[in-house]
């Protein structure tokens, strides 16, 4: 229905292997491998293609609004867990590129972060790389109406 997943993690967690097997196993079009320009308009989140894909070499220029935020870690089994405002913001924040040195630019990050995180839905997924994982994420954002 035209809206993304933003996944996001530390490198090597496992962003590029999960928007993959969604891919392959559901039909979803990955637009950046890497890193996703993130625009609040509207009062919705949408993700862009940057032409910048890391290791991955994908990256398209085209935009989705964003259904919801996964922030993903690496686990000895699936399991999700829908993230509260503050939670969420101490999960993104380190994975934001943010001029640490500009007092106001930090100020204005964190407000889009608690802007973003209070109109999107997010979610921690410990997960395994395999087609379970996608089902668990599949199943939670159809119970929440996100796809």
């Amino acid at each position: 229905d035209g809206k993304g997943i933003l996944f996001s993690a530390p490198s090597g967690t496992g962003k590029s292997t999960q928007a993959s097997l969604w891919h392959a196993y559901r039909g979803y079009e990955i637009l950046n491998g890497d890193r996703a320009g993130l625009r609040l308009s509207d009062g919705h989140l949408y993700g862009w293609g940057l032409p910048y894909a890391g290791s991955s070499g994908i990256y398209r220029n085209q935009s989705a609004m964003i259904g919801a935020i996964i922030i993903l870690r690496q686990g000895s089994e699936n399991k999700l867990t829908r993230l509260q405002t503050a939670s969420a913001v101490r999960y993104l924040y380190p994975e934001t590129t943010i001029h640490h040195w500009a007092e106001q630019f930090v100020n204005r990050a964190l407000d889009l972060l608690q802007i973003m995180v209070e109109s999107t839905p997010v979610f921690l997924l410990e997960c395994l790389p395999d087609e379970d994982a996608v089902k668990l994420l599949e199943q939670m954002l159809q119970k929440e109406g996100i796809i």
